[in-house]
């Protein structure tokens, strides 16, 4: 008596591939939920436009002289501590996270064909 396993749906789910449409899906839902909390000046807007996956999906960047700035709330002299559009500040990925996290995670595994 013997039993056989077929683990080819399996190895599908996880392909590299997988992985990939997985960390875009992400990524996006991710960039889409942030972008209200990205701080942006009256009539302005270019640092939450400027926003795109890397190559691999696996970062998001704003593409902005000032980003890493804003989203430090410093430039290394001065802190910045009034922001024009309310429930925007700094480290805007750990606001959004509390609230979207487990939307980012059902992103991930529809991308990645997993549920």
């Amino acid at each position: 008596m013997g039993v056989k396993v077929d683990i080819g749906g399996i190895r599908k789910k996880i392909s590299p591939e997988a992985m990939k449409r997985g960390r875009y899906a992400l990524g996006n839902q991710a960039m889409a939920d942030m972008n209200r909390y990205v701080p942006k000046r009256s009539g302005g807007g270019a640092l939450r436009g400027s926003a795109h996956l890397n190559g691999d999906h696996s970062k998001i960047i704003y593409q902005t002289p000032y980003a890493k700035a804003q989203y430090y709330g410093t430039n290394g002299k001065v802190v910045f501590r009034k922001y024009s559009t309310p429930g925007t500040g700094k480290r805007w990925d750990l606001k959004a996270n509390s609230i979207h996290g487990a939307n980012w995670k059902k992103a991930f595994l529809r991308g990645a064909g997993i549920k």
